[in-house]
């Protein structure tokens, strides 16, 4: 298990492996170009190999590209839906050039066309794009807002399912994510439960954990992330989370803060969580 948080390019990209480094991370998440935006990434050979260079001096990964979250196949508007393929498209290959395990893309929401139609156009970009050398497409659960498309595990699995099992789709579960959508991850055996449930449901296609707390009550619908601890998952529900043998192997990313002090201390905490190592 390598923890890690989603750390500040300010300044540019190749800030990214100090910064990580300052706050104690093993794993690694960053953007590549405008969170709310619709432009590409830089292209820039030269400081890619750097960055990659640096990131291997510095032990840190796996990394992890998070696409704008404009990104919407699902949408009924063609002009959102080609604008989220374009940047995808170039997000991939930024991702490729400075050697990141994915590209995490929130699986979306189908608000005027309906769920039927919704799973048709993510089909209908995702495929393509999938199909293109590269990494993984990481599509994350989300919140269980109106509209949502992949909220619940089987929703996932649908998905998944529409998209031929693709090989190189594969899922990312936030925790703040799933507790708005339902699962009851602050009581521990309600954990327990619910990542039983992720994983006889989406098996190995699963190969992110983001570690956020919520500031709302289980079932809210609400995406609103807060410092490990502090929200209604707490110390005890994600003692249970990174105890369950389905994320011994996984990178567990924090996105609760861009504040390094704050990073630091979410960091500390979930490795103080964790499950020891086992001897041999």
């Amino acid at each position: 298990m390598r923890i890690g948080a989603h750390v500040s390019v300010a300044g540019g990209l190749g800030r990214a492996p100090g910064n990580a480094r300052a706050v104690g991370c093993e794993s690694l998440q960053v953007f590549v170009s405008n969170a709310r935006g619709w432009a590409p990434p830089p292209v820039d050979p030269a400081g890619d190999q750097r960055f990659r260079a640096d990131l291997a001096a510095a032990g840190l990964g796996p990394l992890f590209v998070h696409a704008p979250y404009l990104v919407n196949f699902a949408s009924a508007s063609p002009v959102t839906r080609e604008r989220s393929r374009e940047v995808v498209a170039a997000t991939l290959a930024k991702a490729a050039a400075i050697g990141a395990a994915g590209v995490v893309v929130h699986a979306g929401q189908a608000l005027a066309s309906g769920r039927a139609a919704g799973l048709a156009t993510t089909r209908e970009a995702l495929l393509p794009l999938a199909d293109a050398a590269g990494p993984d497409l990481v599509l994350e659960l989300t919140a269980g807002t109106r509209g949502s498309l992949a909220a619940r595990f089987e929703e996932m699995a649908e998905l998944l399912a529409a998209c031929e099992h693709h090989p190189r789709l594969t899922v990312c579960m936030d925790t703040c994510h799933a507790q708005a959508a339902g699962y009851d991850l602050g009581d521990p055996a309600g954990a327990t439960k619910a990542l039983d449930e992720l994983f006889a449901t989406l098996g190995g296609r699963v190969v992110l954990v983001h570690a956020n707390d919520s500031r709302d009550p289980v079932g809210a619908g609400r995406d609103r992330h807060c410092p490990i601890g502090t929200g209604t998952i707490g110390d005890r529900g994600f003692a249970a989370i990174l105890a369950h043998p389905g994320l011994a192997a996984l990178p567990v990313i924090t996105e609760t803060t861009g504040d390094p002090d704050q990073m630091a201390t979410d960091l500390t905490r979930l490795k103080r969580l964790r499950p020891a190592p086992r001897p041999g």
